[in-house]
């Protein structure tokens, strides 16, 4: 009876796992799936049949793997891991999920790990007011990264008239681990958490003493600091800092200020955005091809302003913003409006002077018209190709500098080859006009081409592959680059008798 009763609810839990809208998984130490409930089909587009004892951890995360990495390490390192990632779904939804990673432990080895992954989108934009659109906007490591870090400074903020919580209990208030913290900190705000909160401080102290509420010697009380002379050479180092960073603020204004009035000037298609993919500045080319004239774009989302852009672009702009570069030599592009056009584009970062990436440069260029120059060109080739099967007009050619021969079809058929026949070197060519006085004609009109850039228009006998004799009539047309023939170019026309009995009369 007790083992019915387990079996029971070992089947039920299963049953309760399998039906769960979280995600919920078991990785062994090699990271290898033991377990997997339903859930993922709709996260990520695999079933459990698919992962069970078959898949790898990094096949189904992909680009979310190096993401997660540390986490995974600290979990099979026995410590339990809670951290939000953005995971867009096969539907095309993104959801803000908060994962759990709980090490198994088992007499002091950890043998794998527990994974539970929630939805917590209504969650977070009912108490936070989180940008349902950020996910187009911006990748999810980006913003969820940004997000925690704001949190982190309002700890601080919090703390001004206190002290300093220290990194430990700041890790542990925002569930990340002390090194990803001090990282992703000195990565944003190019210093170290500590020197932030004293600077901080030194601003609330900047406008106590401007407003003379209170003295250095009080200031220096209520920021607790163990004497006044500590607070004097704190706050004499922030002043000193202040004033060089406004001079370089002030320096990079003004080249940001002439690098944007150089691309509002330049004569090519190029627009400049900020990290949050917003309009700092575009040439009139771009304003002109894009439809912008009439559009109050500076200072707004590229995303919000061309839907045709966030259409075609949304996924390259969120790679490029990780530092890639993106380009394209040729692409079909339908405006809303129905009207269409072929550009040409290349996407970049720009980089601040911190070496991070302060947004793109979008380059495009309109090749609509190059593109339907080809395809008058094509139908035109087309038409004379239909000309000259009718008219029995072939068209060959040979060229000197690649030692090669082009026949066309109708050559082909005139001289009676394969359509795969691969035209012969000119001495196997030229055996093609009959010996004697044809053949010596054509080799002297070849010559004096090639010397004296003569072109020739001649009449000779020449027999086919299958030995009928044929009267054609050959033009030619020598192509020369630096006093040198580079090759000769013309037709062949096959006379028939009806034709040389029109000419005889």
């Amino acid at each position: 009876m007790p083992n019915n009763t387990d079996n029971r609810l070992i089947a039920l839990g299963y049953n309760v796992a399998s039906h769960s809208s979280a995600m919920l998984a078991y990785w062994d130490k090699d990271l290898i799936c033991r377990f997997a409930n339903d859930a993922y089909l709709e996260w990520f587009g695999i079933s459990p049949d698919e992962m069970i004892d078959k898949i790898s951890l990094k096949t189904v995360l992909g680009a979310l793997y190096e993401q997660n990495l540390l986490h995974i390490k600290a979990a099979l390192a026995g410590k339990m891991q809670i951290f939000e990632r953005l995971i867009l779904t096969p539907s095309g939804i993104t959801k803000i999920a908060r994962a759990t990673y709980i090490p198994d432990i088992i007499d002091g080895e950890v043998n794998g790990f527990y994974v539970q992954v929630a939805d917590v989108s209504p969650l977070n934009n009912h108490n936070t007011g989180v940008d349902t659109n950020i996910a187009e906007k911006v990748p999810g490591p980006v913003y969820f990264t940004d997000r925690l870090l704001g949190e982190v400074v309002q700890t601080l903020q919090s703390c001004i008239l206190t002290e300093f919580p220290g990194i430990g209990k700041l890790a542990k208030k925002h569930f990340i681990s002390e090194s990803k913290l001090k990282r992703d900190f000195k990565e944003k705000y190019d210093t170290t958490i500590f020197s932030y909160y004293r600077g901080l401080q030194m601003e609330l102290a900047e406008k106590y003493l401007a407003e003379k509420r209170c003295n250095k010697n009080q200031m220096a009380i209520l920021l607790n600091f163990s004497n006044p002379s500590n607070f004097s050479a704190c706050y004499k180092k922030y002043l000193k800092e202040k004033s060089t960073r406004e001079l370089i603020a002030h320096i990079e204004k003004e080249h940001d200020e002439r690098y944007q009035t150089f691309i509002e000037q330049a004569p090519v298609e190029i627009a400049m955005l900020d990290n949050n993919l917003v309009y700092l500045a575009a040439s009139r080319r771009w304003i002109e091809v894009h439809r912008l004239q009439n559009t109050d774009f500076i200072g707004k989302s590229i995303l919000d302003i061309s839907p045709v852009i966030k259409l075609k672009f949304r996924n390259i702009l969120a790679d490029c913003l990780r530092g890639h570069t993106s380009k394209c030599d040729e692409a079909y592009i339908e405006r809303l409006d129905g009207s269409h056009l072929w550009l040409r584009w290349e996407v970049k970062p720009w980089y601040k002077r911190n070496k991070s990436v302060g947004g793109l440069l979008m380059y495009t260029e309109d090749i609509t018209a190059l593109k339907l120059k080809e395809e008058e060109a094509r139908l035109f080739s087309l038409i004379l190709e239909k000309t000259s099967e009718i008219s029995r007009i072939g068209a060959w050619q040979l060229n000197f500098r690649t030692d090669t021969a082009i026949w066309s079809k109708v050559v082909k058929e005139i001289l009676e080859v394969p359509d795969d026949f691969n035209p012969p070197e000119l001495d196997d060519a030229l055996k093609f006009f009959k010996e004697g006085a044809s053949r010596g004609l054509i080799q002297s009109k070849l010559l004096d081409a090639i010397e004296n850039k003569e072109p020739f228009d001649v009449v000779a006998e020449m027999i086919t592959a299958k030995g009928r004799q044929i009267r054609g009539r050959v033009i030619g047309y020598p192509d020369f680059i630096d006093l040198k023939c580079e090759k000769i170019s013309g037709i062949l026309h096959e006379i028939t008798d009806k034709e040389l009995n029109l000419e005889n009369e």
